[in-house]
């Protein structure tokens, strides 16, 4: 374990494969960034370094050896899709689901977060990832389903009419015009040069 906090964990090690598949984080990290800290203890543990660039003039993130060791404890991506569907074929609650895993030597905690192709280290949180959904479905919050929506919301329709009635008087019906003069184009010679 990387850092206390057991999301910043997840994100610590997400940088860390990031970084490890040859992804790209600039440096230095915009302070207002959700993650600069985690990026910051990364950097302070001696995981990740600046990489110092004559060219292009940015800096980059970088792993050194030890975040190389941290990375490669723990992630192990060749068979990991083969792996997952496999668990997926076997139908087990949740719970065997995660003891499936830890029978392999694999963390529950991590496998999921770190082998999912749809994970990634800035939307970790916002993004729900399949694998760890898959894992951990009975742990997660109960979304509301729609019907139960529906009876929480008051559906309240007001009507504005935002333009002016159109006065009748104006229009003609020409379908059922009863006028007997037609007008007829004249025999007009226009210059058109």
């Amino acid at each position: 374990m990387l850092l206390a906090d057991p999301n910043a964990n997840a994100i610590a090690f997400l940088v860390l494969r990031h970084l490890y598949d040859g992804d790209v984080i600039e440096w230095p990290i915009a302070e207002d960034h959700p993650h600069a800290g985690v990026l910051q203890a990364l950097e302070q543990q001696g995981l990740v370094a600046r990489w110092d660039r004559v060219w292009p003039l940015h800096d980059r993130y970088r792993l050194t050896e030890n975040g190389i060791r941290a990375i490669e404890s723990v992630y192990r991506p060749a068979g990991a899709e083969q792996l997952f569907e496999g668990l997926r074929r076997q139908n087990l609650s949740a719970e065997q689901r995660r003891a499936y895993l830890q029978a392999q030597g694999l963390d529950a905690v991590l496998w999921p977060i770190l082998h999912d192709p749809t994970s990634h280290w800035t939307t970790y949180g916002t993004f729900p990832a399949r694998y760890q959904q898959y894992i951990w479905e009975d742990r997660l919050p109960q979304r509301p389903r729609r019907a139960q929506q529906r009876q929480q919301q008051t559906i309240v329709k007001q009507v504005v009419h935002h333009h002016r009635p159109v006065p009748r008087h104006n229009l003609i019906d020409l379908d059922n015009r009863t006028e007997t003069h037609v007008p007829v184009a004249g025999n007009h010679d226009y210059d058109v040069s």
